[in-house]
């Protein structure tokens, strides 16, 4: 058996564990996402050979047909919007540069300076238009919080090298199309990824190197156009190396084959894990995340029913079914319209109303207690505070944002420590480009060259957690100020310069604001030269008073024959 045999065994395998995992999906979609990935909606319960769901019918009559009230839509809508200001805003340095080694000593003023500069070109490199990344990552964000997993695939741009502006395309990969593999510590180690391609697009992802059948295809305007299924599949290279400089050495191995004609399309590898894949939350060492709907499911389906009740009830007691004297009898319920014989003599109609007693607001009360469930269980109140926050005062608003700041805290850590092997991806492909070479606008100091960098989280999130430690110190401050008047020795025990770095960063100000040392050091020098001279220039003038004052009464002494040659200026004090 071939390596492309043993793949599609893996593959499989996974498909069928996956199956649990399917089923959530599609609930999550039917109920709570319908502008989601369509593959798992399920139209008339058509499936296709893959165990996925074969979308064949409207998108506009399928996708909410099974809605009648969409709180549960709208509010993780504004859930994915809050969490994506909150973690990665656009216009926002959402992250900083810094040392890997929990017990590396202080970054220096060049260090700080330097892990700028590289987060600086990061940002820019994902602003470009043509990198992709606002979209991918957009919706990334959205399957993360509606699904409970999201993934984006930052692909190295390998068709220009000399492009310094996007060296990366970032992708996001619909989670239908992934199969994600962990290894006994849940750590991801792998993945296949099934895509369906057209000929032409095949022939333009592949180039010459395909099977014969599909590079036929790809050359006949009649046949283009025909799908054919490729799988990537990535995995542990045996015997690869973390710091390897040759691809075919490389940790990860990679296979992109046609799954029917096992055909090898192209093979080679990735220094790093090419996957960035975010959790919302993470059910022991599963390889998929679970959404913030997956515990309300019952209530949202509750809900959709007794909605939909309502919805009859509301027609029924508009339009309620009648019944009529004699089968042939047909009723005109158009405004002023005439229907004759349908009283009998004594003036009583021949039809009434099947169903007389419908209240439409019967199940309002039970409604609205599923709703607040839900803005409860989807963090929907929380955003009140943006809303609502202009009558407070400033310690309540604080107070409200480190609320929030704990309540969805948990679940953006989950979503950032996925961007960990985004940064680490990014800055292995600009390494490999010569960003960091020595010459280069980002080659390192000399204390970082050789030390393990990583991204330091400093989304508006995290800004609110330190916002706690600039209250501290504001209110260590007014402590200091009143402890001070009676002591001053207090203040030998308070370092200003660690209480200014510790204040700057906790409100997230870039290091160019700090001057470094030997700019410091030349300052205070200079302060004191000059502190210096001005105290030589006041005993200076100090002394020519005392002269000018003293003149006139050595004079009227020496005239008077007090003053004797013996006697000296300061003598008299002067």
């Amino acid at each position: 058996m071939n390596i492309v045999d043993d793949l599609k065994s893996e593959l499989q395998s996974a498909r069928a564990e996956r199956q649990w995992y399917e089923a959530d999906w599609q609930d999550y979609v039917t109920y709570t996402a319908p502008d989601m990935e369509r593959a798992f909606n399920r139209p008339g319960g058509i499936t296709a050979a893959d165990g996925m769901s074969a979308f064949q019918s409207s998108a506009a009559r399928e996708r909410s047909r099974k809605l009648y009230d969409p709180t549960a839509v709208w509010l993780l809508d504004r859930l994915a919007s809050g969490v994506g200001s909150l973690t990665m805003p656009e216009g926002f340095n959402w992250h900083g540069v810094g040392f890997g080694d929990p017990f590396a000593p202080p970054p220096t003023q060049e260090d700080e300076e330097f892990f700028e500069a590289v987060r600086d070109h990061l940002f820019r490199v994902r602003a470009s238009g043509r990198s992709g990344f606002a979209l991918a990552n957009r919706s990334r964000l959205l399957s993360t919080v509606k699904l409970g997993t999201g993934v984006l695939f930052p692909a190295e741009n390998e068709t220009s090298l000399a492009d310094i502006r996007t060296p990366v395309h970032y992708r996001y990969v619909p989670l239908y199309e992934v199969y994600l593999l962990v290894d006994a510590q849940g750590s991801d180690c792998g993945f296949f990824r099934v895509r369906t391609l057209k000929a032409w697009q095949a022939a333009k992802e592949y180039g010459g190197n395909l099977s014969d059948k599909i590079r036929e295809e790809a050359g006949d305007p009649k046949r283009k156009n025909a799908e054919h299924r490729f799988v990537h599949a990535c995995f542990l290279r045996e015997g690869g190396q973390d710091d390897a400089a040759d691809i075919r050495k490389s940790r990860y191995e990679s296979i992109h084959f046609e799954e029917d004609s096992k055909h090898i399309c192209r093979r080679g590898g990735f220094f790093e894990y090419p996957l960035v894949i975010s959790r919302w939350d993470r059910d022991g060492l599963s390889p998929y995340g679970s959404p913030p709907q997956a515990k309300l499911m019952s209530d949202i389906k509750s809900l959709q029913s007794l909605a939909k009740d309502a919805l009859i009830a509301s027609s029924q007691a508009v339009r309620p079914p009648i019944a009529t004297h004699a089968q042939e009898r047909q009723l005109d319920l158009n405004p002023g319209r005439i229907n004759p014989g349908l009283i009998d003599e004594q003036g009583r109609p021949l039809f009434r109303p099947m169903i007389d007693t419908v209240s439409p607001g019967a199940a309002d009360a039970q409604i609205e207690n599923i709703r607040e469930k839900l803005r409860v269980g989807l963090y929907g109140d929380l955003w009140q505070t943006l809303l609502e926050g202009s009558g407070r005062t400033a310690t309540e608003a604080n107070i409200r944002r480190k609320e929030m700041a704990d309540m969805i805290g948990p679940f953006s850590t989950n979503i950032m420590a996925g961007n960990e092997a985004l940064f680490e991806r990014e800055v292995g492909i600009l390494g490999r480009r010569g960003a960091f070479a020595p010459g280069s606008p980002l080659a390192p100091p000399e204390t970082i060259a050789g030390s393990d960098v990583t991204l330091k989280p400093t989304a508006p999130i995290d800004q609110m957690r330190e916002a706690g430690h600039f209250e501290a110190i504001m209110g260590f401050q007014e402590y200091l100020g009143v402890a001070a008047a009676s002591d001053p020795t207090l203040m030998d025990l308070h370092d200003r310069e660690e209480e200014y770095d510790l204040t700057r960063r906790a409100l997230g100000l870039p290091a160019k604001l700090k001057r470094r040392p030997e700019e410091v050091e030349a300052l205070r020098q200079k302060r004191e030269a000059e502190t210096q001279q001005q105290q030589q220039l006041a005993a200076g003038e100090s002394m020519a008073k005392m002269a000018r004052d003293g003149a006139p009464l050595i004079k009227t002494l020496s005239e008077d024959g007090t003053l004797d040659g013996s006697t000296l200026p300061q003598d008299l004090g002067l």
